[in-house]
């Protein structure tokens, strides 16, 4: 749970910025996968705050509060836990269930360095072993969901980025940074998707290319953090 949470925050950056990057250029690829067909406009912006309950600010006594009657049945799954580089304190736990992912979900509760207070939440939904071809649709539908609550809010301009490929069998699903720099993001890992490429400001689109994911374990992440640019963490210097 320690790398990731600092993968999440970099990239986080690099992708605001290269919503830019990706409009400019001739031919534009991205893929619909996981992207929501339908779903609900809003009047006002969003403002990422936390993941369900658990709020951005609040301290670990008060997350372990609210894991003990949120999440009473993962008590005997919960670690407690400090990064040695970062110096973060980082809460996980394991859910049987949770929607919308299908099965068992990690949830991870990430502190502050400094101010020891909740900056960032992490939630995984991970299939091990060899993905079906059923579990990737599984979770890609999860995604879609996800994606559902929030694309219909206003956001700053220049700060969303849907449908990216970061990587080989690495799916950028959603990203949206809020105008006081909150950042939240969808990804899936070892999932199949459909590429498009397109010329911009037309809407003629090449025959979308599936891109088969390798066979192994497939992953939804959904990542919420307080601060993309200033996060409460330390670094190693070189």
């Amino acid at each position: 749970m320690k790398q990731p949470i600092l993968n999440f925050l970099l990239a986080s950056t690099l992708l605001t910025g290269s919503c830019q990057v990706f409009a400019q250029e001739k031919l534009v690829a991205l893929s619909m996968t996981g992207q929501p067909q339908t779903y609900s406009l809003h009047a006002g912006a969003y403002t990422v705050r936390g993941y369900g309950n658990a709020h951005f600010g609040m301290s670990v006594d008060e997350v372990k509060g609210l894991i003990t009657q949120d999440y009473p049945h993962t008590l005997g799954s919960l670690k407690d836990e400090i990064d040695p580089v970062q110096k973060t304190r980082v809460l996980t736990m394991v859910a049987p269930e949770l929607a919308p992912g299908p099965g068992p979900a990690t949830i991870s509760y990430v502190f502050g360095a400094a101010s020891k207070k909740l900056i960032a939440v992490n939630v995984y939904w991970l299939v091990t072993g060899m993905a079906t071809q059923a579990q990737q649709t599984q979770l890609t539908q999860a995604a879609q969901l996800l994606a559902a609550d929030l694309v219909g809010y206003r956001w700053p301009i220049f700060s969303v980025a849907r449908g990216h490929v970061l990587a080989p069998g690495v799916l950028l699903v959603f990203f949206g940074k809020d105008a006081a720099g909150g950042g939240i993001e969808i990804r899936l890992n070892g999932v199949s998707y459909t590429l498009e490429a397109r010329q911009p400001g037309l809407a003629s689109v090449a025959t979308p290319e599936t891109v088969v994911s390798p066979r192994g374990s497939a992953q939804l992440r959904f990542s919420m953090v307080a601060n993309v640019d200033k996060p409460d963490m330390e670094v190693l210097s070189h």
